[in-house]
């Protein structure tokens, strides 16, 4: 199974448009993010492919990883590493049955009754949220906090990625208070940011050593 990086950078031009989704990958893979996820909710095969193409070519260069949102034929057609699935997109079972050998999946999940449904799949990750407040989910759904996360995390075999509302000093705090948290999902804090390239570095830095 893929060693999953501990940091995701999720590329939007939701939150801002100063950046496109080739800058935002862009700015990640150069500070050394290894993983990077693309998240185009609109996403439109006639306007969208070459730009996730481009996103595909510099994370094969930069020897990272390149996860797609919810768009299981795009991941195959780029050759991303992995597929991403909310609980509202396509049944697991469906998505293990059609992706290639070697991409992996991860998988969102918001209770751990949820979790007890998929816990036999083999995921590379779960991610876990929204820990903290976000705009970025409608509706929102009430945070989980350090403590909720925590009871995720002591459950859950598999490695857990917290999401929703990381900030680099929240993300420290994460990690800090929770030993076996494996990483981070940052959206806003990194592509809303004036020095993008400066937070993902921060994020690396914080990172406990393995």
């Amino acid at each position: 199974m893929l060693h999953i990086g501990r940091v995701h950078i999720l590329t939007d031009t939701t939150v801002q448009e100063r950046y496109s989704h080739v800058d935002l990958a862009r700015m990640a893979l150069e500070a050394g993010v290894p993983t990077i996820q693309y998240r185009r909710k609109e996403y439109d095969r006639a306007l969208h492919l070459e730009e996730v193409q481009t996103i595909a070519r510099l994370v094969r260069q930069y020897h990272a990883q390149l996860i797609i949102n919810d768009h299981l034929e795009l991941a195959v057609e780029v050759g991303a590493t992995g597929l991403h699935l909310g609980e509202e997109d396509m049944p697991l079972q469906e998505a293990f049955r059609r992706i290639p050998p070697l991409m992996v999946i991860g998988a969102t999940v918001h209770s751990l009754e949820r979790y007890a449904a998929i816990r036999h799949f083999p995921l590379a990750y779960v991610g876990v949220g929204p820990v903290f407040e976000t705009s970025t989910k409608v509706p929102t759904r009430t945070p989980l906090g350090i403590e909720g996360l925590r009871s995720f995390v002591e459950a859950i075999t598999h490695p857990v990625i917290a999401i929703g509302g990381i900030t680099v000093e929240r993300a420290k705090l994460l990690f800090e208070s929770v030993p076996k948290l494996h990483g981070v999902a940052v959206l806003s804090a990194f592509c809303a940011a004036e020095d993008p390239i400066q937070v993902a570095r921060n994020l690396l830095q914080i990172v406990p050593k393995e």
